[in-house]
C-alpha cells in the first residue's frame, strides 16, 4: 500500500508575516518537510550564467506552503496552533501520496552561511568552504536546519566568542547544530539536552555525517527538573516563554564570568526576555527578520 503523508497546504493572500509566524509556530512540532509552492522566476534563457552577476531577488509573494507531518495527530495539532496564531491563513489539511515528496522538498534545501559557519545538508557540501566552519545536518526530522533566523543569529554570536577550551551547553538542541558548532570550535566538552528523544537522534544522526572531536555528547533532559554541571558558555535558542519562565534555572547553569546566548523570540517580546535576565549585562544584540538573539555575560 503506497504511504500518505498527513500535510497541511497553507496560503496567505497577501505578503505579510505569515512566514515568520507560521515558522515560529512550527518550530515546536516534529515535521517531516516544508515545501514552498510559489513558483520563482528564472533568469533571462531560463539557465544560471555562472558569468553574470545575479538577477535581482523577485519581488516577496504570498506564504503557499506544503508542510508535512509524520502523523495525522501532530497535523492536526499544528493546524489548531496555526490557526490560533494565523486566523487570515487558508488552512487545508490533505494526506498527500509519497512519491518521494518529501525527499524531493528537502533537497530544495541549499547550504547558508551564518558569521564564520556554513551550515549545508548532505547535497550541498562546499567542496570550497573559504576557511568558515561546516556543518552537515540531515534535515529529515524537523527538528532545524540552520536556515531558521534564530539559528543563524547564535551560530553568529557563537563565532564571536573564543569557546576553545571552554565548557558549553546546548539547552533545547534540537538538530544539534549548535552543539557541533561548538564542539568544531574547540570546546573542552559540549553538552546538548532536549526532552525530545527524536531530538536527540536526529541530532546524533546529523553528528555522524561530520568529522567531530569526542567533546560532544547529546542527551534526553529537562534542565529545570535535572540541571547539568554550570558550563562557561549556555546556548538558549528557546521560545520567549520558556526562556523567561525558566530563566532562574537558566541563569544557574552560567559559569561566573561566562557567557549565555538566548534566541527564539522576536522584537515585541527582546524587552521581557533582557528583563528576566537583568542580572547579566548585555554584551551584543543581533536581529533578523524580526527576530533577537543576544548574547549576555
Amino acid at each position: 500500500m503506497r504511504r500518505v503523508w498527513p500535510a497541511l497546504i497553507l496560503r496567505a493572500k497577501t505578503v505579510d508575516e505569515s512566514e515568520e509566524v507560521v515558522s515560529a509556530v512550527l518550530a515546536d512540532f516534529a515535521l517531516v518537510a516544508i515545501h514552498d509552492l510559489v513558483e520563482r522566476p528564472l533568469p533571462p534563457g531560463g539557465l544560471w550564467d555562472p558569468t553574470h552577476p545575479p538577477i535581482p531577488d523577485p519581488p516577496p509573494s504570498p506564504l503557499h506552503w506544503n508542510v508535512c507531518f509524520s502523523d495525522a495527530a501532530e497535523r492536526d495539532r499544528a493546524a489548531d496552533a496555526i490557526r490560533s496564531r494565523a486566523p487570515h491563513l487558508s488552512i487545508e489539511r490533505v494526506d498527500l501520496p509519497d512519491e518521494d515528496w518529501a525527499a524531493r522538498s528537502q533537497r530544495s534545501l541549499t547550504a547558508i552561511r551564518a558569521g564564520g559557519f556554513i551550515v549545508a545538508p548532505p547535497w550541498d557540501v562546499p567542496s570550497d568552504p573559504g576557511g568558515a566552519t561546516v556543518i552537515v545536518i540531515e534535515p529529515s526530522m524537523g527538528f532545524g536546519t540552520g536556515h531558521h533566523a534564530t539559528t543563524r543569529l547564535c551560530l553568529q554570536l557563537l563565532d564571536h566568542i573564543d569557546v576553545s577550551d571552554q565548557t558549553v551547553l546546548d539547552l533545547g538542541t534540537g538538530s544539534g547544530v549548535l552543539s557541533m558548532a561548538a564542539a568544531l570550535r574547540g570546546a573542552r566538552s559540549v553538552i546538548g539536552i532536549d526532552v525530545d528523544q527524536d531530538a536527540i537522534d536526529s541530532a546524533e544522526a546529523s553528528a555522524r555525517l561530520n568529522t567531530l572531536p569526542d567533546t560532544v555528547a547529546f542527551s534526553v533532559g529537562d534542565f529545570r527538573i535535572d540541571p547539568p554541571a554550570p558550563a562557561d558558555v549556555v546556548l538558549a535558542n528557546l521560545t520567549a516563554g520558556m526562556l523567561t519562565a525558566s530563566a532562574a534555572a537558566v541563569s544557574r547553569l552560567v559559569r561566573p564570568g561566562g557567557s549565555l546566548i538566548v534566541s527564539g523570540f522576536d522584537q515585541a517580546e527582546v524587552n521581557a526576555v533582557a528583563r528576566a535576565f537583568g542580572a547579566f549585562t548585555e554584551r551584543e544584540r543581533l536581529t533578523g527578520e524580526e527576530w533577537v538573539a543576544l548574547r549576555l555575560g
